[in-house]
């Protein structure tokens, strides 16, 4: 059997993106030592994973130079390529469907949530916010004809994307299927009794729905009001121009952190999640599974990801004065955390739902 995958677009240092690949090799590694008769071909801007008797790389850098030859290769050229490969299986993990592909199975894996949501709206006049209309009003449309027009099988992370897909008819009720991503359970450590509830944390980059404008809105107001806290965030100095935010005393910009990191913070500072938009939102749940206590805005995502949690605290995502509310109880020490974190269920992978292999998947999971 011959799998072929592709993720152009996917490269280092962006973000969810990149993980999603990642973690999807690492999968199809352990998969192979079991499996010895499928064949793996990675379609990627560059080679960043090693190659083995079963996995092989084709490096297309120059596609990932501009949208025009990502479109081209999804239109157009890409289907001579991959149908010459001759794949049983084509899996794309770049939200699009290359268009005219002969494999009897396709799967796409849907994780840009921007097209979807009806939180924010963005501007093309907003330099902040121009890439970001980009993918609400332009991408959007090109994801959505090419999953309507390849007879693809679709996978999102969570509910309110299925209903999305569904409502934007790009798909079947039995082609789309549920798989909320994987935790490494490594780091799935339950937080200290002695945390410092003065003490916040938010890891997210600098896009404008991830919405740091309002928390650092609410660290501004509290300084003013006399308390001594500190709110932690991994944005990087570059983001910081680009979102031309002012950052408050009491705000620490990390850039960059380790993903250990931000698994110890998880257990010693309380986790503020502001954003607007997320097709998942991992934090949450990782946190959740550190036994975190978290203040989130009341979105779709987080009421999903957080129904059996307890832990937690939503306000108004639009009301800096509701966040300040919630901050403000934390550092009192007004919140009880009780002992218990989040319990997981052993989750399929997606090489287990597209092989139709361990446990069956429904898709009204």
């Amino acid at each position: 059997m011959r799998i072929v995958v592709n993720d152009i677009v996917a490269v280092p240092q962006s973000g969810g993106v990149y993980s999603i690949l990642e973690d999807f090799y690492k999968e199809v590694c352990e998969f192979n030592k079991q499996f010895k008769s499928v064949e793996w071909i990675f379609i990627l801007s560059d080679t960043y994973f090693e190659e083995t008797d079963q996995i092989k790389i084709i490096k297309k850098s120059e596609i990932k130079r501009s949208w025009l030859k990502r479109l081209n290769f999804e239109f157009f050229s890409g289907r001579k390529l991959i149908n010459s490969l001759a794949p049983d299986i084509y899996i794309s993990l770049q939200n699009t469907m290359t268009l005219g592909i002969k494999a009897q199975n396709k799967w796409t894996y849907l994780h840009q949530p921007l097209p979807y949501q009806r939180e924010m709206k963005f501007s093309p006049f907003n330099k902040s916010e121009r890439k970001l209309w980009i993918y609400q009003n332009i991408v959007g449309k090109v994801i959505n004809f090419t999953l309507k027009h390849s007879n693809t099988k679709v996978i999102v992370q969570t509910h309110w994307m299925k209903d999305a897909v569904l409502n934007n008819k790009l798909t079947r009720t039995e082609d789309i299927y549920i798989l909320p991503p994987k935790i490494n359970r490594i780091h799935n450590d339950v937080r200290s009794n002695h945390v410092n509830m003065a003490s916040f944390f938010y890891p997210a980059t600098g896009m404008a729905y991830k919405n740091h404008k309002l928390l650092f809105e609410a660290s501004d107001i509290l300084e003013k009001k006399g308390y001594k806290f500190n709110v932690y965030c991994t944005l990087t100095s570059e983001e910081l121009n680009t979102l031309n935010l002012k950052v408050p005393n009491s705000v620490h910009c990390l850039g960059r952190i380790s993903r250990n990191e931000v698994m110890n913070r998880y257990k010693t500072e309380v986790l503020v999640f502001p954003s607007l938009i997320e097709t998942f939102g991992l934090p949450i749940l990782e946190a959740a599974m550190s036994n975190d206590f978290i203040i989130i805005g009341n979105t779709s995502f987080g009421r999903e990801i957080l129904a059996e949690y307890k832990n937690k605290v939503f306000y108004d995502v639009k009301s800096v004065n509701d966040l300040v509310d919630k901050m403000e109880h934390c550092i009192k020490r007004e919140y009880k955390i009780s002992g218990s974190a989040m319990e997981i269920k052993e989750k399929k992978s997606v090489i287990d739902l597209i092989l139709n292999s361990g446990k069956v998947v429904t898709n009204n999971d």
